[in-house]
């Protein structure tokens, strides 16, 4: 009797792949195929050359309403601990003494990267803090200025779903399911003028949200680009020179984006 056939390997995800396909479905290819270092290595990207450019993502929005924006220094009680640190991640802050950092058993036997086996998934959170009541929850640090509210005019939205990304992570991970996740601001440039935090639930609506999300990211074997001035100006593989669509702009028919698709990729 032969064996049933082997289920189709996932796309291996990472949360930076949510963030970036929100923005540009093709930010997110250019990121995969070059990425380095990584385990799975990087991929072609799929994108075709006849590409029609979209005007946003076709990933629609993460659960937002329920995220809760704090101007100051993030809420810390003196029995919480610093349970994980992405140690390669730098610019970090220290938020905690030595005598409070207890890295959790998980690190040392599996290392920093967390796997969701399941929806074939992995990424690291800058940090996860534990509480003394035995919950957990990650702690993902952003340089710049907090934003207090989500409309696409702040374009940070992204934040909120690499939050519920790493919550994930962690309940899967390290057995522990975070009812929340943090987005630190720690405004660098502002010296820290108007640092804040974003206190991101996690439950099952969120859950359900990064599931259908992986889902409709594999099942895109288009990945358009969404060549927009809030997309492009912060757009790594534009800065160095990889993407074709970057100067495509809906202000002329959809003819005239003829010289744009089939111009030369810069090297």
């Amino acid at each position: 009797m032969l064996a049933p056939p082997a289920p189709p390997l996932l796309e291996h995800l990472y949360p930076h792949d949510l963030v970036t396909y929100y923005r540009c479905p093709y930010e997110m290819e250019l990121h995969r195929s070059h990425r380095t270092g990584v385990n799975p290595p990087p991929t072609p990207a799929v994108t075709p050359l006849d590409v029609v450019p979209l005007h946003r993502s076709p990933l629609f929005d993460p659960p937002v309403l329920r995220a809760q924006a704090n101007e100051g220094r993030l809420d810390l009680f003196p029995t919480d601990r610093l349970v994980y640190l992405d140690e390669h991640e730098e610019g970090l802050p220290v938020l905690f003494a030595p005598e409070n950092i207890s890295i959790h058993p998980y690190v040392k036997t599996h290392g920093l990267t967390l796997t969701d086996a399941e929806l074939g998934f992995s990424g690291r959170p800058d940090l996860i803090v534990g509480r003394s009541d035995g919950s957990l929850f990650p702690v993902e640090y952003k340089s710049t200025h907090l934003y207090v509210g989500y409309h696409e005019a702040h374009g940070r939205a992204f934040d909120v779903l690499q939050a519920i990304a790493e919550c994930r992570l962690v309940h899967t991970a390290l057995g522990v399911r975070p009812t929340h996740g943090i987005v630190l601001y720690g405004d660098v440039e502002g010296n820290g003028v108007r640092e804040g935090w974003v206190d991101v639930p996690y439950g099952d609506a969120e859950e359900r949200w990064l599931k259908v999300a992986l889902a409709q990211i594999r099942a895109d074997r288009t990945r358009a680009p969404v060549p927009a001035e809030r997309n492009c100006s912060g757009c790594e593989p534009n800065a160095e020179g990889l993407c074709r669509y970057a100067a495509a702009r809906f202000d002329r028919p959809h003819p005239g984006f003829d010289r744009v698709m089939h111009r030369p990729m810069a090297h």
